[in-house]
């Protein structure tokens, strides 16, 4: 028991070192890459709704439903996970798979093949945010796990203006499919 108080003693005293903001900067590049992932199928809705002959509803139901029902209830678990494995372990199987079901989307020939890969996108994308929470905490004294949550979460609106630069800028010349695979 003394050795635990005295190691959140020693984290409460000591300063985050050069390398605990080198994480702090890969864990927002990866916010920044989840909030264009989450952002991309919205953002080329003018480009998709027609190829894959989608409905309003259809689209809303991918933007919203799809996604957000298992996003949210796989975040409790995910954050449970966080707090018993691994973490960068946890964290690069979070990134591989939404990474391989946004290039499956980029793929989708209709609704259904759109919405599976989107709703399980949800479940690898919730691995993000507590994971990096849970590592920054481990990286950073309390006194400066303000400033590190709130650089990490600079991600999102970060990622949101990357993902409509990305639909604006490079969908028009290699189309909303490849900017899904890169």
């Amino acid at each position: 028991m003394s050795q635990s108080v005295s190691q959140t003693s020693a984290m409460a005293e000591r300063e985050a070192r050069s390398r605990d903001y080198a994480v702090l900067c890969l864990l927002t590049v990866i916010n920044v890459m989840n909030f264009v992932d989450r952002q991309l199928l919205a953002s080329f809705a003018n480009d998709i709704m027609p190829e894959l002959n989608l409905s309003n509803t259809e689209f809303g139901l991918l933007t919203g439903f799809a996604f957000i029902v298992f996003y949210s209830v796989m975040g409790l678990s995910m954050g449970t996970l966080a707090d018993r494995l691994h973490r960068p372990r946890l964290l690069a199987f979070g990134l591989a798979l939404w990474s391989g079901l946004t290039v499956a989307s980029g793929a989708a020939k209709g609704f259904v093949t759109m919405a599976i890969p989107r709703m399980v996108i949800g479940v690898g994308e919730s691995v993000a945010t507590p994971t990096a929470m849970s590592m920054l905490a481990d990286r950073f004294p309390s006194r400066q796990l303000g400033f590190a949550a709130g650089f990490y979460y600079m991600g999102v609106p970060i990622g949101i203006a990357a993902s409509l630069l990305i639909a604006g800028y490079l969908g028009p010349a290699i189309g909303w499919r490849a900017c899904f695979y890169l």
